[in-house]
């Protein structure tokens, strides 16, 4: 079985830079294999991103038309959701929480269906504040939809302020210690991306580009 590693480019067809084959890793038997769908590396990264769209722009109907009629659905130690309907319930309250929200991708990774994803969570809060946060991702597919995704994150700081967020909490970093500049896969997925200028166009706008505190949708 081949792993798949990516360092996410942001441009329209995702697809990774950097790709390391190992099938000495991980041995399967071919019942095994056969269940695994037959996808060019990078969709599985694309349709993550697409859901992630779906997030920023507090559409919880469409973020859980991305999932199976019986899917896994975990936010940090919440309790966790077995239906699209609670799914659906949790996104919403979350969504309730804040002002805006935004994935700075750094890395993913795809090993056969399952999509690993690190990266920080940009959160406006109600007052204006922002605080940025690591998260780490979990996602399994069942053909394009997700059967699992499970998110490894503290969010306790975006409600409750008095709890400090260290600047090291989130160091993502290379060899001799370089570290990986983000290169803005969603904000490219909203400007460059196909699918992205049309849910603009219909409405489904980011919430971080509403206000002129936030970012804009325009490249300059």
């Amino acid at each position: 079985m081949n792993s798949q590693l990516s360092l996410s480019n942001g441009k329209q067809n995702i697809k990774p830079e950097l790709s390391v084959s190992n099938n000495s890793v991980f041995s399967q038997t071919s019942d095994q294999t056969s269940n695994i769908s037959q996808r060019l590396p990078g969709t599985a990264s694309e349709i993550v991103t697409r859901l992630f769209a779906r997030g920023e722009a507090f559409d919880s109907e469409g973020f859980i038309e991305f999932f199976t009629d019986t899917p896994v659905y975990q936010f940090g130690n919440y309790a966790p959701c077995f239906t699209k309907a609670a799914i659906k319930q949790s996104v919403d309250a979350f969504f309730s929480q804040v002002s805006a929200l935004y994935h700075e991708i750094k890395m993913t990774w795809e090993v056969g269906e399952v999509v690993f994803v690190e990266m920080d969570v940009i959160y406006w809060r109600k007052d204006g504040s922002v605080v940025t946060l690591p998260c780490c991702d979990i996602f399994r597919l069942e053909g394009d939809k997700f059967a699992e995704l499970r998110i490894f994150m503290d969010a306790n700081p975006v409600s409750n302020q008095t709890i400090p967020v260290s600047n090291t909490s989130s160091v993502f970093t290379i060899s001799q210690g370089h570290r990986i500049t983000p290169v803005g896969i969603m904000k490219n997925y909203f400007s460059e991306h196909d699918e992205g200028k049309q849910r603009v166009a219909a409405g489904f706008v980011p919430k971080w580009s509403e206000e002129l505190s936030k970012w804009s949708l325009i490249k300059i």
